[in-house]
């Protein structure tokens, strides 16, 4: 298999430097040859960049760099550089906002509101508090490490810095399999909001550029004849600009008021057509990204929010999911173009830019990465969450975003930002990603390092005050460590029985506890702690249990751990645990954990068994009885546990 991978890799790549050569670019070759060979460089990093957990779009901006340098910059500048290759300068340019809008497009179109409602109240928080004590640091260590000077150049700064990325969160909450547990939705939220945040501060930014200007003008005193008339014609665009300032939070509105009608008037019947056809709705999404973008230049609006807001209107409708398998290579394509571009962009600042700002960009880069995550100790106290959770979430969102890229390089266009400003912002940017992404791959070791920085928010009721104040009998009790269906079925198996026993559930998701506290008539006792902290199961007594079953199933560690405790302190106590991984089975298996329910291979299992009763049977009759029936117990959780079973 590697063999055929690294043949085919070798031939593509041969490809493309063959077709780079000037003899086959057809006149061209001036501007195929270099992007041949960037593109074909950027696949050998991007290897290189995987295997150390990277995203592949750093790739992108290293070759970009690389060949900017070697064509001559900074020394040469573009506009000598465009002299020698004419037309390279509006290639590039063109090219970088081909890439934005196509960026932002999916981004909107990736955008669900259910990432936000589903934990509505955790998430705005979290996220509020996540934003407004990052917008708060970073504006002060803006000025402080960085020399910002006036609002403008402190907030966009700062509004680069504290905006977490959602590609690299979804890649670590996709590699840890924790996309729908509690940590994971929150996480998703935040990122959800905060991109939010950055698309109306950059539909803002066309509209600072002219107040900049004003801000810069030289004294009254100093000024000739001529002088004062300009400044009042400045005086007029500065009122303009303010005017335009305090609307356009309106025109946005009402521009997201009319995507949504055209979505459910219009898009829909014309999307449902187009999904007959993968070209045609490739075609069109691409004509409708590229129109709203604009008419949103036209009017005023940033090109680039207009793209976002489409996205959103497009992903709106119900075939999201469809639409983003047909049009996901816009994503790609868009973010090669721009980072390749951004690459070169970056060769063109005078090194000394980079080198000469250390000590601004390497406390910049901690406050990034090691101060932003305390962030959720404080709001994690604010909404009672364990300190597990709020640990994993701030480690996830420990970085600046690409969305903050396209912010800190279009700030530095429209002059907000100097040459230093944005060399600054920008590295601090591409290092946090870099840090943060080699941190999601051993954040389970950082927890078990660094869990004191947490323990404030730990806050559990003692195993005496369950016993007299609840009545809770902690001796050959059922322990349930998370909630989820297996936890549900346990449960009602013992309310069938009409057995007396109750069972114990611990579990770190506020609202699942919430809810088993309402519902009285359950037998289950829930207790809000975490199931994965040793000082939790020593306190609840687990080796006096009669049986322990761990249902969380992404946290392998924590179930090894709790298997080797168990051992010590009761080791004929069965243990039980849920995994879907067929390796993380074997694993828990030999940790000494007694049956390991493996969802897929169970599935498999059961599903064979109703295989073998139906296929026999005549067709107007096989799985119609299942079916039904499959059919009325999802009906059933969905009626009598939908709200618990949204979040889990």
């Amino acid at each position: 298999m590697s063999k055929s991978i690294f043949f085919k890799f070798s031939s593509v790549l041969a490809v493309v430097f063959f077709a780079a050569h000037p003899a086959y670019a057809g006149g061209g070759g001036w501007f195929i040859k270099p992007l041949g060979l960037m593109l074909g460089g950027a696949m050998l990093l991007t290897i290189v960049l995987t295997r150390l957990k990277q995203t592949n779009f750093l790739s992108f901006v290293i070759l970009g760099y690389i060949m900017a340098s070697v064509a001559g910059l900074p020394e040469t500048t573009l506009d000598q550089l465009d002299s020698q290759y004419h037309g390279i300068r509006s290639i590039l340019s063109g090219f970088q906002q081909i890439g934005i809008v196509l960026i932002l497009f999916m981004a909107g179109l990736q955008f669900n509101l259910l990432d936000i409602t589903k934990r509505t109240r955790l998430i705005l928080v979290n996220g509020v508090g996540y934003m407004g004590l990052g917008l708060l640091l970073f504006f002060w260590a803006a000025a402080r490490f960085a020399g910002t000077e006036g609002f403008s150049e402190s907030i966009y700064f700062a509004l680069c810095l504290a905006v977490p990325s959602s590609i690299l969160v979804a890649a670590a909450l996709k590699n840890s399999e924790a996309e729908e547990s509690l940590q994971g939705q929150i996480s998703t939220g935040i990122t959800v909001l905060s991109s939010l945040a950055a698309i109306v501060l950059l539909a803002k930014l066309s509209a600072t550029e002219t107040v900049n200007l004003f801000s810069e003008s030289a004294t009254v005193s100093a000024l000739t004849d001529s002088q004062f008339g300009a400044l009042f014609s400045s005086v007029d665009a500065f009122k303009s600009t303010m005017v335009f300032n305090l609307w356009l939070t309106e025109e946005l509105v009402l521009l997201v008021v009319i995507l949504m009608i055209l979505s459910k008037v219009v898009l829909d019947p014309v999307v449902r057509y187009l999904l007959r056809s993968s070209e045609l709705l490739f075609v069109s999404a691409l004509g409708y990204c590229m129109g709203i973008a604009a008419i949103c230049g036209f009017i005023g609006i940033s090109p680039e929010a207009g793209a976002f807001f489409a996205g959103i209107s497009v992903g709106n409708l119900p075939y999201r999911l469809d639409i983003e398998d047909k049009v996901g290579p816009l994503k790609l394509f868009g973010g090669a173009l721009f980072f390749l571009t951004l690459g070169v962009e970056m060769a063109t600042i005078q090194t000394s830019n980079f080198s000469g700002n250390v000590l601004a960009i390497v406390p910049l880069l901690i406050l990034v990465v090691l101060i932003k995550p305390l962030f959720l100790i404080i709001t994690g106290y604010a909404s009672r969450l364990k300190g597990r959770t709020a640990f994993f979430i701030g480690t996830t969102l420990n970085q600046s975003s690409e969305i903050s890229i396209i912010v800190a390089l279009l700030a530095w266009k429209s002059n907000v930002f100097s040459d230093r400003l944005f060399a600054i912002v920008i590295a601090v940017i591409l290092l946090s990603l870099f840090v943060s992404a080699m941190g999601h791959a051993i954040q389970p070791g950082l927890y078990r390092s660094f869990k004191w920085l947490v323990g404030i928010l730990n806050r559990n009721i003692s195993a005496q005050d369950l016993e007299s104040k609840q009545n809770i009998v902690l001796k050959d009790h059922i322990v349930l460590l998370g909630f989820n269906e297996i936890s549900q079925e346990i449960g009602e198996y013992y309310e069938e029985q009409l057995s007396p026993e109750r069972v114990f559930l611990i579990d770190c998701d506020p609202e699942i506890i919430k809810h088993f506290e309402e519902h009285t008539d359950c037998n289950i006792d829930p207790v809000y702690a975490d199931p994965a902290d040793p000082a939790v199961w020593r306190e609840y007594k687990l080796s006096e249990a009669k049986v322990v079953i761990s249902c969380a199933g992404s946290d392998i560690d924590a179930d090894v751990e709790l298997a080797g405790y168990l051992k010590k302190t009761a080791p004929d106590l069965p243990l039980l645990a849920v995994t879907s991984s067929h390796e993380n089975s074997l694993k828990l298996y030999e940790s000494g954990v007694r049956y390991v329910v493996q969802t897929d291979q169970l599935a498999s299992k059961t599903f064979r068994g109703v295989f073998a009763e139906e296929i026999d049977r005549p067709s107007a009759e096989s799985f119609v009885e299942k079916g039904n029936r499959h059919w009325k117990d999802t009906r059933t959780i969905r009626d009598d546990l939908g709200e618990i079973f949204k979040l889990v």
